[in-house]
């Protein structure tokens, strides 16, 4: 990955940032988090180490290995399965919602306030703030955002609802592509941005001139936000479609060259995910107790998609010295078991049923470089392909079927005739069938971005997934639980929130979770 070259130094620096920004000595609650962030702090710095905060806690094993990719099932749990069996910590839920307002959040306000008339330090900031807005509303409905953050002159901020939240999504991805398409070309050369110390673009064809690093980034703001408005589609079309052709109005994504992520340089800043496996090189990870789920393999092998052995390592059993017919290069565990399935349903080898016989994720997505993609072209081309389908984008739904399959493909490597054979096994039905094709080739397509694979599953409603046999509720999880701290500290509006919208527990709904309606 060429975006590395120029940002082991900035990204390094920004680790040191990060016990200056994410402090809270009063231990309040991270909601109620002042900044106390001094002003010499540069917004590069600020903004890098946002960032990859960000990126570290959406994409680490938590989010993807540990909550969205179980309730997704694309992964599944074996030693520690309590997120799998429908039960996630306190502990693991008020450290993510804390890491959010402490950390992210608090860094990315302090680049608001004093780069307030800087469009190229400013947009790419607004972009990364809702990008963890929307991730944070996705999985907990409302929470605190207008005032949030203002330390001692409010410990106790309301919760804004997630259509409130949405809307400020919307307005505020589109003042940021405005605002960085806006500066004059005199200008633009001179204003200052963050140039090798953005960790998304930050690479060589981006940061040769502002203009190409602004337009960047003003793609990624606009494709953010026809994500944005396609997630509240069920719940209000019309919105959505006025929300959507603003979007796609301005420039977005093009090519597979645009996808948005973060290379991690590897060293002190690698892959979050590479922290965690221990059989990772150079990261110390000290875990090794999930694997790929066996609905998403089963599924995969059935429909023979060829990104399966991108996806998937091969089981440790199939490479061994003596591998029997019992050790199958792919396979996938169960999710929502209370214990480890040690009941091999190959008699030839009894109990001896272990780790070896599960696929992990492969080594190319969670070496200390491998990167952490905050959006790609193929998601965008399912949003298009689904719009078209059910009339709210002119086009033809299954060019943009096909294009979004192909391009997933083609960001993981699979070969063209393969993508050839594939795409003639699946051709496009249209109308409610093809929604269903667009559901599920976008779950597929969604592996290794799990907290979108786990949103669009909840509002799709297909694939139909179901909890594991020794899960504690019927139902796949629809939303994660107030931490248990909100309730010590901010009672009352947390009291207000749960009110307004009804079941909060982790079967209850979302605002824009609606019943799917084409």
């Amino acid at each position: 990955m060429m975006r590395k070259t120029f940002l082991s130094a900035s990204l390094a620096a920004a680790s040191l940032v990060a016990g200056l920004t994410a402090c809270n000595n009063d231990k309040l609650t991270a909601v109620n988090a002042n900044p106390n962030a001094p002003e010499a702090v540069q917004s590069s710095s600020l903004f890098t180490n946002a960032t990859i905060g960000a990126l570290g806690s959406i994409r680490g094993s938590t989010f993807e290995h540990g909550l969205s990719g179980l309730w997704a099932e694309h992964y599944a749990e074996i030693q520690y399965p309590e997120a799998d069996l429908n039960q996630p910590r306190n502990a693991t839920t008020e450290g993510l919602w804390t890491n959010f307002y402490a950390g992210p959040l608090q860094d990315l306000k302090q680049v608001s306030v004093q780069s307030a008339t800087q469009p190229e330090l400013l947009g790419p900031a607004l972009v990364i703030r809702d990008f963890v807005l929307q991730t944070m509303t996705d999985f907990w409905g409302d929470i605190p955002f207008s005032e949030a953050g203002g330390g001692s002159k409010n410990f106790t901020p309301k919760y804004d609802t997630q259509a409130a939240v949405y809307d400020t999504i919307f307005t505020s991805l589109s003042a940021a592509a405005t605002m960085m398409s806006g500066v004059p070309a005199a200008r633009i050369e001179i204003e200052p941005r963050y140039g090798e110390t953005d960790p998304v673009f930050g690479q060589t064809a981006f940061v040769k001139t502002g203009a190409a690093q602004a337009a960047a980034w003003v793609r990624l703001a606009n494709s953010l936000h026809a994500r944005a408005a396609m997630r509240i589609s069920a719940k209000d079309k019309a919105k959505a479609t006025a929300e959507l052709a603003k979007a796609l109005a301005g420039p977005v994504f093009r090519n597979n060259g645009d996808n948005a992520y973060v290379p991690w340089p590897g060293g002190v800043v690698s892959n979050p995910l590479c922290l965690n496996w221990q059989d990772s090189p150079a990261c110390g990870g000290t875990r090794d107790d999930q694997r790929l789920s066996k609905r998403f393999v089963d599924t995969l092998l059935i429909t023979g998609d060829p990104r399966l052995a991108m996806y998937a390592e091969p089981t440790a059993a199939s490479q061994g010295t003596s591998p029997t017919a019992c050790d199958v290069p792919y396979r996938g565990y169960p999710n929502g078991l209370a214990a480890p399935d040690s009941v091999n349903p190959c008699s030839t080898k009894g109990l001896n049923f272990g780790l070896a016989d599960y696929s992990r994720p492969t080594l190319t997505i969670r070496l200390e470089g491998s990167p952490s993609y905050i959006m790609t072209y193929s998601e965008l081309l399912f949003i298009k392909a689904e719009a078209a389908e059910r009339g709210m984008i002119a086009g033809s739904a299954a060019q943009f079927y096909a294009d979004a399959i192909t391009a997933s493909m083609q960001q993981w490597g699979v070969d063209a005739a393969d993508i050839a054979t594939y795409l003639a096994s699946v051709p496009y039905k249209g109308g409610a069938a093809g929604l269903q094709q667009i559901a599920y080739e976008k779950w597929v397509s969604l592996f290794n971005l799990e907290t979108e694979a786990y949103a669009e599953y909840r509002r799709f409603d297909f694939p139909v997934l179901k909890p594991g046999p020794d899960a504690v509720t019927n139902t796949v999880p629809t939303r994660l639980p107030y931490p248990d701290i909100e309730n010590s500290l901010n009672a009352s509006n947390l009291a207000a929130a749960k009110g307004a919208q009804g079941n909060t527990d982790i079967t209850g709904k979302v605002w824009w979770d609606a019943p799917f309606v084409p």
